[in-house]
């Protein structure tokens, strides 16, 4: 069962969601956000992230008191570059979270013994596998405890909107789904209901951002067997500008999804950390 109460943090604040069901799909009931000063909280997967704690701890608790969280259990969502992402096929009667630990051991740069792994299904035989380093994340569960939030559980801002963008994909088309994180961008190439591959890169949001993810988008495709010029959907920080800038330029491009629910802005397919609970 998702929770009905999400909180997530990213490198320009911490935002949060009260959910409610409508004919059996989440429904959003009320939005907060409390910005972050710059430098204030920057996503690594080697390095503490919270550079000024209690900045974060505060911003976070401005978002409980909005939503009047009390003690309501809270999913605590980590951002775009926290995690080593990797897409692998699990052999048969094979553990996913052990083959998933054994996979991801050589490639990173700290023992597997302090990372936190998980994985998501893609389809088949594959997932995609997260490794967060432990002390990272225990950093963000002090800054949630310092605000008085009931933590119930953890989960990625990619690997949710992904999952998200799972439930919607078209079938027997190919796409390629971009999640925007401030500090990350994650692309999965998918046909259907299977993903082929997913990529994760640093994000440089300078000018002509849209030319370098287009491209990105192009390898992606190729990448999981398909042919350049895939439609494309696109969830996160910035998405409608990247879509309208794309679009100017006649490639496939549009939103990922649109929220439902009181209160939520036209802007709502920026917020992907609500693949978390949309899922």
């Amino acid at each position: 069962m998702r929770s009905r109460h999400v909180v997530a943090f990213d490198a320009s604040g911490v935002s949060g969601a009260a959910l409610g069901r409508g004919l059996g799909t989440p429904r959003v009931r009320a939005l907060a956000l409390a910005p972050l000063l710059p430098g204030a909280l920057w996503p690594s997967p080697f390095e503490p992230n919270l550079r000024r704690s209690e900045e974060v701890a505060h911003a976070a608790r401005e978002v409980a008191r909005a939503l009047r969280l009390r003690d309501a259990p809270v999913c605590l969502v980590l951002p775009d570059g926290v995690a080593r992402l990797t897409d692998l096929d699990v052999p048969e009667g094979t553990s996913p979270v052990s083959f998933a630990r054994y996979r991801l051991a050589p490639s990173l740069p700290y023992p597997i013994d302090e990372a936190v792994v998980d994985v998501l299904a893609l389809g088949g035989s594959r997932v995609l596998a997260a490794a967060v380093r432990r002390s990272v994340l225990e950093g963000y569960e002090a800054a949630a405890a310092a605000a008085g939030l009931a933590q119930e559980r953890v989960d990625l801002s990619p690997l949710g909107a992904l999952a998200a963008l799972g439930a919607s994909a078209p079938a027997g088309e190919p796409v390629v789904d971009l999640v925007l994180g401030d500090a990350a961008v994650s692309l999965a190439c998918r046909r259907g209901g299977a993903v082929g591959v997913v990529r994760n890169r640093r994000r440089d949001p300078s000018s002509g951002e849209w030319r370098r993810l287009h491209a990105e988008a192009d390898r992606t495709a190729i990448l999981g067997g398909e042919a350049p010029g895939a439609r494309m959907r696109v969830v996160g920080a910035g998405a409608l500008a990247l879509v309208r800038d794309m679009q100017a330029a006649g490639a496939p491009a549009e939103a990922g999804w649109h929220v439902a629910g009181e209160g939520v802005p036209a802007d709502g397919v920026e917020l992907a950390w609500l693949g978390a609970a949309l899922a």
